[in-house]
């Protein structure tokens, strides 16, 4: 009878072992890395372009806009020619898997987009991020992207990662 007992008991243990196991962490806060305090995007890839260019998006982003900061970098290579811009992050918003950021271009060697608010989105989907753009060279200020605006996710990414992190204060509806 005692050793029934010992073996049912080895036996809930491991089935109850198993299920922990398999449904794994349920927030990152107990993986050691605690919850998130503030939306974020971060990291760089290269997208996948057939035609040979080579097109990269660096993120470091963070906070709830208004209060967003952080930088990006943006580069276009194709031959002999490249352009590149860079710039610090005035909002950030994400939503699921979804963010979206725009910033103030502050260093270029593309003429007219020196001090132009640029869009980017990101669609967070593990190594099969997706990427969209809102941006131009427009001397007159014709086309200006507000805040926190971007387009649809376009364009695939070849290697690299994003990871777009959602947050909301508590009490806002929306976590």
């Amino acid at each position: 009878m005692k050793r029934s007992r010992e073996l049912a008991a080895v036996g809930a243990a491991m089935v109850l072992t198993a299920t922990l196991a398999a449904a794994g962490p349920a927030s990152g806060a107990e993986e050691g890395k605690g919850k998130p305090t503030e939306p974020s995007l971060v990291g760089s890839a290269k997208m996948l372009r057939k035609g040979g260019d080579d097109v990269r998006f660096t993120f470091d982003a963070h906070g709830l806009f208004p209060d967003s900061r952080g930088t990006f970098r943006v580069s276009h290579a194709v031959g002999e020619i490249s352009a590149y811009f860079q710039g610090t992050v005035d909002c950030l918003v994400v939503g699921g898997p979804v963010a979206v950021v725009t910033g103030i271009v502050k260093d270029t060697n593309v003429p007219g987009l020196k001090e132009r608010r640029v869009g980017m989105s990101v669609y967070d989907h593990g190594r099969r991020d997706r990427v969209g753009y809102s941006w131009g060279p427009d001397p007159d200020h014709e086309f200006v992207v507000p805040p926190c605006m971007s387009s649809a996710t376009v364009e695939t990414v070849e290697t690299g990662d994003f990871r777009a992190v959602e947050w909301f204060p508590s009490g806002s509806g929306n976590g």
